[in-house]
């Protein structure tokens, strides 16, 4: 695969995750809980394109998916932002790691995300923005650890909870999503036909 495709490729998955992060479906008002078809195509990125394509596809798609649609009501979320970079790395890894077990690999990198990606970090940054009040921005982070944290209505694990059953069905949905376009083959016979022999 030339370079020049591959930038290309990485371009055209960035727009694509724009518009999936765009067609997100929030379950509540304030976003906190919502179906989002971006992991499926950070992971098309890191299956066929590498490791730092998926890092760019899954960080621009959610940055200027934010500038132009911008959800939440209180400025872009570094903590998301920061969790779609990692998803781009850690399905990256995985399907370097694990090239001829693309299957495996799908599993190993969804089930990791959605421990150290959602759990963590999307839930860390909700919560500051959601019920602590914050920025969930670097300088939102300060001000949590300068607050009197007592007088935090709900702690950062309860909120977690409440959000694992819809985050799993999330992650369900993306991950049959993913094994089906992996299975069939379909996008392997799409760029092969894209790929100069």
């Amino acid at each position: 695969m030339s370079k020049t495709f591959r930038i290309c490729a990485t371009a055209m998955l960035c727009a694509l995750s724009v518009v999936a992060n765009m067609f997100t479906i929030p379950l509540t008002p304030n976003f906190s809980r919502v179906i989002s078809f971006t992991i499926v195509v950070t992971f098309v990125a890191a299956a066929y394109l590498g490791t730092i394509s998926a890092m760019t596809v899954g960080f621009l798609g959610d940055l200027i998916a934010h500038f132009i649609n911008p959800m939440g009501g209180m400025g872009y979320n570094y903590f998301i932002g920061l969790s779609c970079l990692l998803t781009g790395l850690i399905a990256g890894l995985c399907f370097k790691l694990l090239p001829d077990k693309r299957l495996l690999a799908l599993v190993v990198g969804v089930v990791t995300c959605f421990v150290v990606c959602t759990t963590f970090i999307n839930n860390f940054g909700l919560w500051l923005q959601v019920v602590v009040g914050v920025r969930p921005s670097p300088s939102g982070f300060v001000q949590f650890l300068t607050l009197d944290q007592s007088q935090i209505r709900k702690s950062f694990w309860v909120f977690a909870g409440a959000r694992t059953p819809v985050a799993l069905l999330n992650y369900a949905i993306n991950g049959v999503l993913l094994a089906t376009l992996l299975g069939t083959k379909a996008l392997d016979k799409a760029l092969a036909k894209l790929l100069p022999q």
